[in-house]
C-alpha cells in the first residue's frame, strides 16, 4: 500500500510538472511549477490521499520526498502559517481608475502604438462579451500589456486586470534583502504598474496561492477581467511555449470563459533583453471564448494553447 501511495504522488508531480523522469530527491524549484499550479497539485493530493495539507509547510517542502512527508502526516499545529501576499484594492477604486482613463489613452497608448504599429484581428469576437473574462495571451515582450490594451474596445480596455510576477519585484516584497536604492528604485516600479496598469502580483515559488485564487475570484466579482501570461514566461524566440495547467484551473475553479490572446511581432519591437523599443509591426489577435469544465486542467490548458497557436 505505502508503494501504491507512493507511486500515485509520483504520478500527481510528474502531471503537474510536465515531466516523467522525477527522482524522489527532484526539487520542486527545479520543476518550474507556478504558484497556481502549486495550489493545483496540492489540492489535486489532498483530494487523492483525503488530507489536509498546510499551505505554509507545501511552501517549504523542497524535494518529492518532502511532500511524501506532508502527506503522510497531514497538517500539523506546528506547520509554517502561510506568507500573505499583498495584493493591491486600491488600484480599483475610483481615484486609480480615474488616473488610467485620463492617461492610457493621453500618453501610455500612444507611445506604445509609436512603435508597434499594430493589426488587430478578431474584434468581432469580443462583441458579445457583458461580463469579466479572462484573456489568456502569449508572451513576448514588455509591451505585450500595453498593446493588447490598445487592441481591446474602450469598454473593456479600462476593466482588465493583469497578473504580473511577484518575483519581478523582490526588492519591493523582501527589502531585508535589498539594498536602500534596490528597494525604492523597485517599489516604484511596482507602484506605478499597479497604478497605471491597474496590475496586481502573481506568486510563483512561495505561499498564498491559494490566496492568490481568491483574489482572483474577488478581482472578477468587481467586475474587472483578467490578463494571464500563461508560458510563465517572455519568450526568447517568439515562439509560443508551453502553456501551463494554472489557466485550465482557474477558469474551471471561477467558472470564467477564457479569451485566447495572439501576440505576434513584439519581440521584434522590444526584445525582453533589449532597453529600448525598435519601431516595427504587430500582430494582435482575438478568439472567440472558450467555456472550459472538468479537473483535468492540463487538458483545458493545452486547449486554450491550440486556441491562441490558430489566430
Amino acid at each position: 500500500l505505502a508503494a501504491a501511495g507512493t507511486d500515485r504522488l509520483h504520478a500527481l508531480v510528474a502531471k503537474y510538472a510536465g515531466r516523467g523522469d522525477l527522482a524522489p530527491a527532484a526539487t520542486l524549484d527545479e520543476l518550474g511549477l507556478s504558484s497556481i499550479e502549486r495550489v493545483e497539485l496540492m489540492v489535486a493530493l489532498e483530494d487523492a490521499f483525503q488530507t489536509r495539507i498546510d499551505e505554509g509547510a507545501f511552501a517549504g517542502a523542497r524535494t518529492v520526498s518532502d511532500l511524501r512527508t506532508l502527506v503522510d502526516h497531514g497538517s500539523t499545529a506546528a506547520a509554517t502559517p502561510a506568507e500573505p501576499v499583498d495584493f493591491p484594492a486600491w488600484n480599483r477604486r475610483w481615484p486609480a481608475r480615474a488616473i488610467r482613463r485620463i492617461s492610457l489613452p493621453t500618453w501610455i497608448l500612444p507611445l506604445g502604438r509609436a512603435f508597434a504599429w499594430m493589426q488587430v484581428d478578431g474584434r468581432e469576437h469580443l462583441e458579445a462579451i457583458d461580463a469579466p473574462v479572462v484573456f489568456a495571451a502569449n508572451h513576448q515582450s514588455h509591451m505585450d500589456l500595453p498593446m493588447i490594451l490598445a487592441a481591446l474596445p474602450s469598454r473593456l480596455r479600462y476593466r482588465v486586470a493583469p497578473a504580473m510576477a511577484k518575483e519581478f519585484f523582490k526588492a519591493h516584497f523582501f527589502p531585508e534583502q535589498h539594498g536602500n536604492r534596490a528597494w525604492l528604485t523597485n517599489s516604484l516600479n511596482y507602484y506605478l504598474a499597479a497604478l497605471f496598469f491597474n496590475a496586481f502580483p502573481l506568486p510563483q515559488r512561495e505561499a498564498g496561492a491559494r490566496q492568490t485564487l481568491r483574489y482572483i475570484g474577488e478581482v472578477l466579482e468587481d467586475g474587472f477581467s483578467v490578463l494571464i501570461f500563461p508560458e510563465g514566461r517572455r519568450s526568447d524566440t517568439g515562439q509560443i511555449d508551453r502553456f501551463r495547467p494554472g489557466i485550465g484551473m482557474i477558469a474551471s475553479r471561477l467558472s470564467v470563459p477564457v479569451v485566447p490572446v495572439r501576440v505576434e511581432g513584439l519581440d521584434k519591437v522590444l526584445h525582453h533583453t533589449w532597453r529600448m523599443a525598435r519601431p516595427g509591426r504587430i500582430r494582435i489577435a482575438f478568439g472567440a471564448p472558450l467555456k472550459l469544465v472538468g479537473d483535468d486542467y492540463e487538458g483545458l490548458a493545452q486547449e486554450v494553447e491550440r486556441a491562441v497557436r490558430g489566430l
